[in-house]
């Protein structure tokens, strides 16, 4: 007999005091939904689950301030810096160049666990690599600053840019892409937090030093790679429990490997059991899991949940905060059956 779940995303833990302080200071214009970003619906019986993408008005927002506004006729993509052939690409051009329309999902660094700064679309664009390949970056090129319309910056390794999932975005979810979400052009780099992916891009200048951008130069992570992380979308801390078998559900998100298997524990991580990764089409997307807790013992548990990733790296224990790597180890909950 079929069975049909709606899953939600959990409305946003509170931040530490500090972690809070340093991210309202920096962080002048950030929106997520009330639990509205992390949702699919899935039909569990002899077709395969479905992850939906988020919604473009549910997709959260962050940026160092106010939407850049951009003129199209005069708005161009450079590529540029230490290349031996410069490039220079209006919208049209970009327009016209092979598509690519991969579904990938977004995650900010200031994403506490839990909550709900991450979404999941499909994107419409141009692979990034043949074009950085056809500009040539010189010998002595070892980064790629992105330059923001906004006035933002950051920087990224030779190695990291030339990765062939990365993408350029000119669409969202069918739509052109919203003025919010990067209009004209963004770029995409799966596997990092959003803050190396910048919005309103209008130039890849190849240089031979690390750069420092907006938010590295007040500390924090140049690298923002995400590490694997699961997290519950359906319970929330002190819930009481009632019935003999308990569906638990949730998410995992991981680097570029992906996520390979999802662990749950009912005894504050001493043991651990596998779930059922009912979801999980492709390293760039998240990963939908699901446990049945048959005939649980009355009483009160700490509820953990922990991720491994694609090449077996497990989640840490934690939890810590969101800053400066963005927030790292496990979940847990307390509820009482």
């Amino acid at each position: 007999m079929e069975r049909r779940t709606f899953i939600i995303g959990g409305v946003a833990g509170s931040l530490g005091l500090l972690q809070y302080v340093i991210a309202s200071r920096y962080m002048n214009s950030l929106r997520a939904p009330p639990g509205l970003s992390v949702r699919t619906y899935t039909q569990f019986g002899p077709q395969a689950a479905v992850v939906a993408v988020t919604p473009n008005d549910d997709f959260y927002i962050t940026s160092k301030g106010k939407s850049a506004r951009v003129i199209l006729d005069r708005w161009r993509l450079k590529i540029d810096g230490l290349v031996r052939r410069p490039l220079t690409f209006t919208y049209a051009e970009l327009l016209a160049l092979p598509i690519v329309e991969p579904v990938t999902t977004l995650e900010c660094i200031s994403n506490p666990i839990g909550g709900t700064y991450i979404g999941n679309a499909r994107w419409t664009g141009t692979a990034l690599r043949p074009l950085l390949q056809q500009a040539g970056p010189k010998a002595k090129a070892r980064h790629a600053v992105l330059h923001a319309a906004d006035g933002y910056t950051t920087g990224i390794p030779l190695d990291r840019i030339l990765h062939e999932e990365n993408f350029l975005a000119y669409r969202m979810n069918g739509a052109p892409l919203p003025v919010s979400h990067g209009y004209p052009l963004r770029i995409l780099l799966p596997g990092k937090f959003g803050m190396k992916q910048p919005k309103w891009l209008t130039r890849i200048e190849f240089v031979s030093e690390k750069h420092l951008g907006f938010w590295e130069e007040v500390n924090w992570s140049d690298e923002s790679e995400r590490w694997a992380h699961a997290r519950f979308t359906d319970l929330k801390n002190g819930t009481t429990l009632t019935g003999q078998n308990l569906e638990l559900v949730g998410y995992a998100v991981g680097p570029l490997e992906g996520i390979q298997a999802v662990e749950i524990s009912f005894d504050q991580g001493n043991t651990w059991k596998a779930t059922d990764l009912f979801s999980n089409p492709s390293p760039l997307i998240w990963t939908f899991w699901r446990y049945l807790w048959a005939d649980p013992a009355p009483g009160e548990y700490e509820i953990r949940v922990r991720a491994v990733d694609g090449v077996g790296r497990v989640q840490t224990y934690g939890p810590r905060g969101i800053f400066p790597d963005g927030a790292t180890g496990q979940q847990k909950l307390t509820v009482k059956v």
